[in-house]
């Protein structure tokens, strides 16, 4: 039992992880498709550059590095300005590493420039340090419910066995793995702040409900977990609620510091657009929101969310165990599950371009794998189950690693071709 304490789990799942994020990437070259500052990596990562080295000053940046990384961010030469359409949030977490990268670059023989190899490194650290913490955190709060070896090995397995494996050791610049770490986070502070009234913890807390909204704005959804987190009756309901906003001094000073986090935003959307607050997307919109593509977000061989991620199968299995034991949070992750699927299938967009699966739901792994867990102690209760589930997991886990290891960023395929999908087994 000694072996499965959260902390040891740490200190043996994160030197593995880098080894292979490392691995991963050892023949990898900058200003490719293939590097980690690439098309909306590099969109998210630019804010770094700016805030650290160029200023908003597209006439300082090197000639022609956007074209050079995909052209995820644009330099405007007419208004000498750097155009981005993404959020800053995974640029906020990825400071300490970029700055670390940017002190240790002339003395180890690299350019200064933000964009040379080494400031990859520092993705490659940054995306294998949150996805550790994030499991760490999950395991953490599992432990409050489950047994050692449960809250153990169900972290673990959504790792091995999903698309957060590769937005982690292939795609760290992406903002998935960045978010997975602020619901881990969420989600862990969560029985803190629904029976204590802490200031650390609420400011924590909203540090990362802050950081969830520049990260990716749909996120928010996940804020609604503490008021349905161990409810068992509308009595509990209404008690959390009015736990939850008592102490309004603390949650209004802590709001208030967190809000600190969004300033670098506002400041950067008033340069580029003459506004503290735009929305950067232009024409993108939910366009098929009369017309949600469900089927094909769940389904479809164009990164279906069950036809490369048949883990996540299994969390809706244990959302209706959980469900049927009076969980409320149970409901609510079903109802969120929904929600979020009926947002991602109305994007205009919605198999989200060149993707590993569907890596929009990659944060949510951290809400999913609670009632995985729910699910696995459930059935290695019962012996007739447990071996089906043993075998389930292990093709799940054969599956995603499989077509990891053998991906190369984009599925050319149409919709439902299955010819091309068979192709990546």
């Amino acid at each position: 039992m000694t072996l499965l304490k959260p902390k040891i789990f740490l200190l043996l799942i994160f030197p593995l992880a880098l080894f292979l994020s490392f691995n991963k990437h050892s023949k990898d070259k900058i200003n490719t498709y293939h590097g980690v500052i690439w098309a909306d990596a590099a969109g998210y990562y630019v804010y770094q550059p700016i805030w650290f080295i160029y200023g908003n000053n597209a006439s300082k940046f090197p000639i022609g590095i956007g074209d050079k990384t995909g052209n995820g961010f644009q330099l405007d030469s007419i208004n000498n300005r750097v155009a981005t359409k993404y959020p800053s949030g995974s640029a906020i977490l990825q400071t300490p590493f970029f700055l670390t990268c940017h002190l240790l670059a002339k003395p180890l023989g690299y350019e200064a420039d933000g964009f040379s190899k080494i400031y990859s490194f520092g993705l490659y650290f940054s995306g294998i340090f949150y996805c550790c913490i994030g499991l760490f955190l999950l395991s953490k709060f599992l432990a409050l419910h489950f047994r050692p070896l449960i809250s153990f090995i169900s972290p673990l397995l959504f790792f091995a066995g999903s698309n957060l494996y590769y937005y982690s050791i292939d795609m760290p610049g992406m903002s998935h793995v960045y978010s997975f770490f602020l619901f881990s986070s969420i989600i862990y502070l969560t029985p803190y702040i629904t029976s204590k009234s802490n200031f650390n913890y609420y400011l924590l807390f909203y540090c990362c409900i802050i950081l969830v909204l520049l990260t990716r704005p749909t996120n928010i959804l996940l804020g609604l977990f503490p008021f349905f987190y161990n409810i068992k009756s509308k009595v509990d309901f209404f008690a959390r609620i009015r736990f939850l906003f008592f102490n309004k001094l603390k949650i209004t000073i802590a709001v208030l510091l967190a809000f600190l986090l969004a300033i670098p935003q506002f400041l950067y959307w008033h340069k580029t657009t003459g506004h503290f607050i735009t929305y950067s997307y232009g024409n993108e919109s939910f366009s098929f929101w009369k017309n949600p593509q469900l089927v094909e977000v769940w389904f479809s061989t164009n990164n279906g969310l069950f036809t490369y991620t048949p883990l996540v199968i299994g969390s809706i299995i244990g959302i209706f165990v959980m469900i049927k034991h009076i969980k409320w949070e149970g409901l609510f992750i079903g109802f969120l599950f929904l929600l979020i699927s009926y947002i991602f299938a109305s994007w205009w967009n919605w198999w989200f371009g060149c993707a590993f699966g569907a890596r929009s739901f990659v944060e949510y792994y951290a809400l999913l794998i609670i009632p995985f867990a729910y699910l696995l102690e459930y059935t290695f209760r019962h012996k007739s189950y447990k071996y089906a589930m043993i075998l389930f997991i292990g093709f799940c886990c054969f599956l995603n690693m499989d077509i990891e290891y053998y991906y190369d960023g984009c599925f050319h395929g149409d919709v439902w071709d299955l010819t091309s999908y068979l192709k990546l087994l």
